[in-house]
């Protein structure tokens, strides 16, 4: 006889439409929560912005899209599939809150909701639940290597790339756009990048960039543009995303723009291969005023037991927050 399933919802009444690491960062809060309350975790769409994706919303469930996450052993179903087991529970067999937090052995209920205001999801008040979703997820929150893994799809294509190039191979991640500033773009220019990178021993590099304009003359680089019969066709600027950091995950080199910039998918290899070119966060990182330094900066792994960061992201100045959502408005007019 099957045991009885009991199930975790988010029900958000407001829904934003950020990037993939964003709202990547989102569905591990979720999962981490069903894992700690031993529930089966129902997944919501998502909405993946346009300000990414070249004006277009996609709205995701993320998992098999863009990530495999067999590796965290949480039972979960699509929102859309659990809506026949929904519709039969009586009253009583729903347990309904909101952001705060609950005592998860008293809860017996079938289905827990969360109601909440948005699906910004650090506002919850589960900082136990935080701990292992940043294990999970690792970018920008703790710089570990992610339990997230990438689907048979990226896997095939980024591998494909891979074995084109020749070892050692230098993936490159260049943060632009957003998370740009001008001492930081200045460090982007090409000589000054070059400088750095041949310091390090490689024979090839391929670059992950969102500016579609940024070039480095040289021989040894390659980029989306040098494979149009496995990029050229992929029009969901996501994909592309996923499909390039999973290139530089497994490059022998990886060099990435932030330094809380962290593998994005699940890899094996744990040698000091890391480094960023600025030494502070991504967050807020388009109002920093910081210097950069002279040479690239090396990255190590943090240790997975302890949880020595108090929020899931670094609040942000309202300010500067504002001036960007003003100027996203005025991109999709």
């Amino acid at each position: 006889m099957q045991s009885k399933k009991n199930y975790l919802q988010y029900i958000s009444a407001k829904k934003y439409a950020e990037g993939l690491l964003d709202r990547r960062s989102c569905l591990m809060i979720l999962l981490a929560e069903a894992k700690l309350s031993r529930r089966v975790a129902v997944i919501p769409k998502f909405r993946l912005g346009a300000h990414h994706n070249h004006g277009q919303v996609i709205e995701s469930y993320l998992i098999d899209d863009y990530l495999n996450i067999d590796r965290l052993g949480v039972e979960y179903i699509f929102e859309e599939a659990f809506e026949s087991i929904k519709i039969k529970l009586q009253p009583e067999a729903i347990f309904e809150t909101n952001h705060k937090k609950y005592d998860f052995k008293k809860i017996n209920n079938t289905l827990v909701i969360r109601n909440l205001k948005d699906d910004n999801l650090w506002g919850l008040k589960l900082y136990d639940v935080f701990f292992l979703a940043k294990l999970y997820h690792g970018v920008g929150v703790k710089y570990v290597i992610p339990e997230v893994e990438p689907t048979a799809k990226i896997k095939e294509i980024g591998d494909q790339i891979l074995a084109s190039l020749e070892r050692p191979i230098l993936g490159l991640h260049l943060r632009r756009g957003d998370r740009l500033n001008r001492k930081l773009n200045e460090s982007m220019n090409e000589d000054r990048i070059l400088q750095k990178l041949n310091a390090l021993n490689f024979r090839s590099a391929y670059i992950a960039t969102n500016d579609p304009n940024y070039r480095i003359n040289d021989d040894r680089f390659f980029s989306s543009s040098n494979y149009p019969e496995l990029l050229g066709q992929i029009r969901d600027n996501y994909l592309l995303f996923a499909i390039e950091m999973y290139i530089v995950d497994h490059s022998d080199i990886s060099v990435r723009t932030f330094n809380d910039s962290s593998p994005f998918f699940h890899i094996e290899d744990q040698s000091p291969k890391n480094y960023a070119l600025c030494n502070y966060s991504m967050h807020g990182s388009n109002n920093s005023f910081k210097n950069i330094p002279k040479n690239l900066v090396v990255c190590h792994f943090e240790d997975k037991s302890k949880n020595n960061r108090k929020a899931f992201v670094k609040s942000r100045p309202i300010i500067p927050r504002i001036i960007m959502a003003l100027k996203r408005k005025l991109k999709r007019v």
